[in-house]
Parts: structure tokens; C-alpha cells; sequence
């Protein structure tokens, strides 16, 4: 990323997250079909609090988008969650809490696990495929 500086959409402000925004981001994950943070609530709520950088976008009417990451700080950042909303999607938001991880370490690469349908996204965002594996315990 070669700007220091964030470009936000107009309209929308991006934010570190707080736990009353808990609730929000379980019902957004939900209406996306991602069942863990309704499924597992106490579980979902430990790996926010445990995540950074953990962030919301908000807009006027709420909350629109939210990225939990996880990094070492200095190689890698992973992408564990980034959605927005639908009535927000190709407007820059996706990309902005994608930016502001990257400017909080700017010496990480970011990876992240994708879905077919977002796949569009993050090849117009510069990302390169690579493969993967994921393996659940529960």
C-alpha cells in the first residue's frame, strides 16, 4: 500500500470495535449465514476480544462492515472475518477496513480464507490465490 492515509466512502467512519457492538456483528453474521457467533456466542465474544485489529465500519444508520484480524505484527496479518452489509457492498468499504489493517502494520502481508462469491473482491483488490486447508475440531 503505498498512501499513508485512509480513504474512507462518504459516510462512513471506521473504528476500533467495542463489545456493545457484539450483538450487531452476531446479526449481521447470521443474515451472511456464518452460524458461529449465534452458535457459540461465549466462544465468538473471547475471539473478538482476544483478535487485533478487530474494527466497524459505521454509517449513519449503524453498523455496515466489520474485520477481525490476527497478526504477529511485523510478517503476517490474517483475515479471520470481513463482511459488509449488502446494501453497503461495492462501495468501498470492504477495501477501507482492509486498508486501515494494513496501515496499523504496515510491514505485514494479509492473508485470509475467501468464498467463491467473494472471490471478485479480492482479486480487484490486488490479493493473489494461494491454497489453503481449515480443520474444525467442533
Amino acid at each position: 500500500m503505498a498512501h499513508t492515509e485512509l480513504m474512507l466512502p462518504a459516510g462512513i467512519a471506521i473504528r476500533t470495535w467495542a463489545e456493545a457492538d457484539f450483538p450487531e456483528i452476531q446479526r449481521l453474521s447470521s443474515a451472511e449465514g456464518w452460524p458461529t457467533p449465534t452458535a457459540r456466542p461465549v466462544e465468538a465474544l473471547v475471539s473478538w476480544r482476544n483478535a487485533w485489529p478487530t474494527l466497524v465500519a459505521i454509517g449513519d444508520d449503524g453498523l455496515v462492515g466489520f474485520v477481525r484480524a490476527l497478526t504477529d505484527g511485523e510478517v503476517t496479518m490474517y483475515i479471520a472475518e470481513l463482511l459488509v452489509t449488502p446494501a453497503w457492498r461495492g462501495r468501498g468499504v470492504g477495501r477501507a477496513l482492509l486498508d486501515a489493517c494494513h496501515l496499523l502494520f504496515p510491514h505485514t502481508r494479509l492473508d485470509l480464507l475467501s468464498t467463491q462469491s467473494a472471490d471478485p473482491f479480492y482479486e480487484a483488490s490486488g490479493f493473489r490465490r494461494f491454497q489453503g486447508f481449515r480443520k474444525s475440531y467442533r
